[in-house]
């Protein structure tokens, strides 16, 4: 079984090309019948073992990569996406490392000294997020509380309402279960921003009173349903812009606040 570790450092672009967007190891798993074993031989796949193997390198805070094969007769001309569904040969799994940056994780510490709530919401497996959770300083008291998309599709309104206030990290959303978090925020008087770069963030995105689409890897339909595009794409850029906006709005505040009570005056004299 092919495990690696890779310390390179990918840009977003490339590890979604490699993860394929939404292909989990597990869904990959579901596709394959069969395993290479160190000879380079086909043999029972044992999705047991594989599974232990891929939590051991998600809980290393690492993202999981599965590898399969399947062979296609010379004969076809060409290859649909139901030819890959079922079928396939495993080949190993690949850990990448995709860690926080520093300034992201001071600018998470800052948005939550002055009272704002910074919650990851993400399609990787749930040990990956919680390890990284635990870098970034979400969890609560130690290890982050994490819920997953199969947790959530299993809630109604109300329990997800409640839900989201307890906990900061949601691991293997779906995209729909996106919007569904966006407004049982909203439904608790909250205003939400919301951060995505895919075709499949655009309604979370319209729905959130900030929408916020990646500039760099976003999607030209992200960048449409947002608010504002984030040119950079660095998380830090939008705690500098809350901490820029504060100060402008106190300011205006203390503006408003001198100008009335000397017009006032004036009028009366007047």
């Amino acid at each position: 079984m092919l495990l690696t570790q890779l310390n390179i450092p990918f840009d977003r672009t490339e590890i979604d090309i490699l993860q394929g967007k939404s292909r989990s190891a597990e869904s990959v798993l579901k596709q394959c019948h069969h395993q290479i074993d160190a000879d380079g031989q086909n043999i029972d796949l044992n999705r047991e073992e594989i599974e232990q193997v891929v939590d051991r390198i998600a809980s290393q805070g690492l993202r999981v990569l599965a590898f399969a094969k399947k062979e296609i007769s010379a004969q076809k001309q060409g290859i649909d996406r139901e030819d890959i569904d079922e079928y396939l040969v495993f080949l190993g799994l690949q850990g990448m490392i995709d860690p926080p940056t520093a300034e992201a994780i001071v600018a998470v510490r800052t948005c939550q000294s002055v009272g704002i709530q910074v919650k990851m919401i993400t399609g990787d497996h749930a040990l990956t997020v919680a390890m990284i959770a635990r870098k970034m300083g979400l969890g609560q008291e130690s290890d982050a509380l994490v819920f997953t998309g199969k947790q959530l599709a299993e809630m109604d309104a109300q329990e997800l309402a409640n839900v989201v206030e307890v906990s900061n990290v949601f691991a293997r959303v779906a995209p729909e279960q996106k919007l569904r978090l966006v407004e049982a925020l909203q439904s608790k008087s909250e205003i939400v921003a919301m951060t995505g770069d895919g075709v499949n963030d655009a309604p979370a995105l319209k729905q959130a009173d900030i929408g916020i689409a990646m500039g760099i890897t976003g999607t030209e339909v992200a960048k449409e349903a947002a608010d504002m595009v984030l040119t950079d794409d660095n998380f830090a850029s939008i705690e500098a812009a809350i901490e820029e906006g504060r100060t402008v709005y106190g300011n205006l505040l203390k503006t408003i606040g001198f100008i009335l009570p000397v017009n006032r005056g004036e009028a009366l004299t007047i």
